[in-house]
């Protein structure tokens, strides 16, 4: 019996012994799964915080960009600065604006929790116009269509639309012929000479050819996202019309408003003086016929869509004395060049504004706007 009990003591401290074994083992099982489970919820939070902060980075760069649009010469540190706060963190953020280059400037926008947690963006932005900053100034007159210069029709040349030097007056992918009392001339000519009266100080007229009238030109852009492309640096309607100032169903309006772009889904009529020299408009009319009426003036850009929406032809018709000072783009083939008794005059001035060619317009400029640099957008810091 002894033997027995010896042996019943024996077993049971065995069966402790490998009791507390395994409830070891548990127990470290169970405190490093804990472990492990809180380190992976530290770096949840901490993956959750890094993106809350690096939202609020990108929505600082997102405000910055708004305010340049609104004042362009904006620039410092921490010049634009905002905060939010949750039930799990507060953060705020700060972006700088640097000027690196002309017409070129950094917006560098950090955000930060108030555990540290912290994101760097940094974007570099380029300040341009309405146009395509990578074409020449546009001539007078440019056009996808066909037609004759008839009348007594009077375009004043853009005098470096060929290069330095040479002078342009239409350009169009298609024959523009040219008969009655039309001619060409330089800005000078028709401001101090007369409204280029001498026949000896004209480029081109029906008995001369100046070489200023190009047509048929192979270079020409041959589609009309093309021709957007050539004008706008862009093919997207959805992007042209987020630049608009607002859409008008037809032009009665246009002597009222202030300088802007304009978007143009009807008829378009002139009536006495839109724009100025200083506060020219753009416009375009996508679906109507374009129409100046005696007597009126234009100052700025105007597109001539066409054929957008309906498949209706479209006609521009300038009346006698009428007057426009810029430019105007064709882009239906089916438009002809208008004909009649008025005055197309290219305004180096007028097209500088919409160009913002010049530092001196760019305070207010409704035409300024910024765009990000491709390549230039970084959420990192130091090397890659």
């Amino acid at each position: 019996m002894a033997t027995d009990m010896k042996n019943s003591i024996h077993g049971g401290f065995t069966t402790l012994v490998v009791t507390l074994i395994l409830l070891s083992i548990l127990v470290a099982v169970s405190a490093f799964i804990g472990k492990v489970l809180i380190a992976d919820k530290r770096l949840t939070l901490n993956e959750i915080e890094y993106r809350v902060a690096m939202a609020a980075a990108e929505k600082g760069i997102a405000e910055a960009m708004a305010a340049l649009k609104i004042d362009p010469s904006l620039r410092g540190l921490n010049v634009i600065s905002g905060s939010f706060s949750s039930d799990m963190m507060n953060i705020d953020y700060v972006v700088d604006i640097e000027s690196i280059d002309t017409g070129v400037a950094r917006l560098s926008s950090e955000a930060s929790s108030y555990n540290g947690t912290r994101a760097v963006v940094t974007v570099d932005a380029a300040e341009t116009g309405m146009l395509n900053p990578n074409n020449g100034e546009p001539p007078p007159i440019t056009t996808r269509g066909t037609g004759t210069l008839k009348g007594t029709i009077t375009v004043v040349a853009n005098p470096n639309g060929g290069g330095l030097g040479v002078p342009v007056s239409v350009w169009s992918s298609q024959p523009i012929g040219g008969t009655g009392d039309y001619k060409t001339c330089g800005l000078h000519e028709y401001r101090y000479r007369n409204k280029c009266g001498n026949s000896s100080e004209q480029y081109s007229n029906k008995n001369k050819d100046g070489g200023d009238i190009i047509d048929n030109d192979d270079e020409f852009p041959g589609t009309k996202e093309a021709l957007m492309e050539y004008v706008f640096g862009e093919t997207n309607w959805t992007i042209i019309e987020f630049r608009a100032s607002a859409f008008l169903s037809d032009c009665n309006s246009l002597s009222n408003v202030e300088s802007g772009f304009y978007i143009v889904d009807g008829d378009c009529t002139i009536s006495g003086s839109v724009g100025s020299k200083d506060a020219p408009l753009f416009i375009i009319v996508r679906d109507g016929k374009f129409q100046m009426n005696a007597n009126s003036s234009f100052y700025g850009y105007a597109y001539i869509e066409g054929q957008y929406k309906t498949a209706d032809k479209k006609k521009i018709t300038l009346n006698g004395g009428a007057v426009f000072n810029g430019a105007m783009v064709i882009s239906d083939p089916e438009v002809e060049v208008p004909a009649g008794t008025f005055d197309m005059v290219y305004d180096e001035d007028v097209l500088c504004v919409i160009k913002v060619c010049d530092s001196s317009v760019n305070a207010n400029n409704p035409f300024l706007k910024f765009s990000y640099i491709p390549g230039s957008w970084k959420d990192w810091e130091g090397e890659p």
